[in-house]
């Protein structure tokens, strides 16, 4: 999941130059060519935390504020994050890493930490030659032992609820190692294309943090980055001079009061978009309705008349079943009071919009896309408030009325071409099931 996650984001977002590290510091400016690799002089702790990525928007368990916790007890010189350096200078992240942009980016400005970006990815046309293999199915070899190895999507799913820190265990690097370092060759040439880059993404990605622990020589830094990555990384960190290898494990245990210090309002409206409203992983039966309809309550107790708020709270009675209710909530939001209309706080549309700027500038390969509804949550992931409400009313069926009146409001936005036929597809499917 993560590995396919990475590899789709990759694509869309391909990078146009290998650039080491911050301009912040001098011996890691960016001259147009890759640095040479430096060294910590004196021993500098590394720690990785190898993470699921959106995770923190789906489980308690993996909250922002339990990783903020987790943060301050590692307290950490400089936090490196996954996106490649010429991404960063644009703010750009990949949208799914939330743990980046929503987590370990604010926390490292808040407390006057380096945020270093130090993933990696090849330039566009590199990457064409790199991922651009024939995919095939390949017959099942009939002289196999028929030994079923455990992949770490299976370890993934053999969790209810993954730990917070399953990077750290022994099974999860094993899992990850059968997959990529220890893994025979993919038969399937595509899948293992897709292999050889991300061994190769990793070594690269390690001589990022080495460069990061060397500009904060003796201290101690952390890396929040996808779950399949740790396990290579470790490995290689471990065999640089003077870097020490640790575990964020030796740093769990926040307690109730650490973790409720560090909730944050962002947070929980990213949180109950992500359950309520988006379509990525979450079915409307696996949303933990009490957990969300306590941060609804928490919201509401301080803005009570936030039109976001107010959309969430109709999302919870969608939800949970109670569509006249929800019906009746869109209706008051949209022809009930005059608010003025505005982006959700998440999913980031600013982020988005960064993002494809990025790739129509550097990644286009001729052809520039122009900025559309949906985004890696949902097919409608980049409507306004008002625009969400209005698409709620023009795909319900309690109310006719108010469906046919949406409908209208909503095609006379002001939306770009492709916007325009992507909401059309989505008003007049042939009989898909609507997001």
């Amino acid at each position: 999941m993560l590995h396919r996650l990475a590899r789709r984001a990759g694509r869309l977002l391909a990078a146009c130059a290998i650039l080491a590290a911050l301009t912040a510091h001098p011996a890691a400016a960016d001259t147009g060519v890759p640095q040479l690799p430096r060294f910590p002089t004196k021993p500098t702790e590394v720690v990785v935390i190898g993470t699921m990525h959106s995770a923190q928007l789906e489980y308690a368990e993996h909250s922002p504020a339990r990783i903020r916790a987790l943060l301050n007890r590692i307290d950490p010189a400089a936090v490196g994050v996954e996106t490649p350096p010429q991404w960063y200078a644009e703010d750009v992240y990949f949208e799914v890493a939330y743990e980046s942009y929503g987590v370990a980016v604010p926390w490292a400005r808040e407390k006057g930490r380096e945020v270093r970006p130090v993933d990696w990815t090849a330039d566009p046309l590199e990457q064409v030659n790199a991922l651009l293999w024939p995919a095939v199915n390949p017959e099942p070899d009939p002289g196999g032992s028929g030994e079923e190895r455990i992949t770490y999507e299976d370890l993934l799913q053999s969790w209810d609820v993954p730990p917070l820190l399953f990077a750290d265990t022994p099974e999860w690097h094993d899992a990850v190692n059968r997959s990529y370092a220890n893994a025979d060759a993919n038969p399937n040439p595509c899948g293992e294309a897709g292999r050889r880059y991300m061994l190769y993404r990793n070594l690269m990605i390690a001589r990022e943090i080495v460069n990061m622990a060397a500009d904060h020589d003796g201290k101690r830094v952390v890396v929040l980055i996808g779950a399949a990555h740790k396990p290579d990384l470790d490995l290689f960190l471990a065999t640089v001079p003077n870097i020490v290898v640790r575990q964020a494990s030796e740093w769990d245990g926040a307690t109730a009061a650490e973790v409720a210090a560090e909730e944050r309002r962002a947070d929980h409206l990213a949180i109950l978009w992500y359950n309520l409203a988006g379509t990525r992983r979450i079915k409307d039966g696996d949303v933990d309705l009490t957990r969300m309809d306590r941060l609804l309550a928490g919201l509401e107790k301080a803005t009570p008349l936030d039109p976001e708020v107010r959309f969430l709270r109709a999302r919870w009675h969608h939800v949970r079943g109670d569509t006249a209710r929800a019906v009746a909530q869109y209706a008051a939001l949209a022809w009930g009071q005059t608010w003025e209309d505005r982006p959700f706080t998440f999913p980031d549309v600013g982020l988005y919009k960064r993002m494809m700027d990025w790739s129509n500038a550097y990644a286009s390969m001729g052809q520039t896309v122009e900025y559309g509804i949906d985004n890696v949550f949902s097919p409608v992931g980049n409507l306004t408030v008002r625009q969400r409400v209005l698409y709620e009313l023009a795909t319900q069926e309690h109310d006719p009325a108010a469906r046919e009146r949406a409908r209208h409001e909503l095609l006379a936005e002001p939306l770009n071409a492709r916007q325009r036929q992507q909401l059309q597809a989505l008003l007049n499917p042939p009989a898909a099931e609507q997001p």
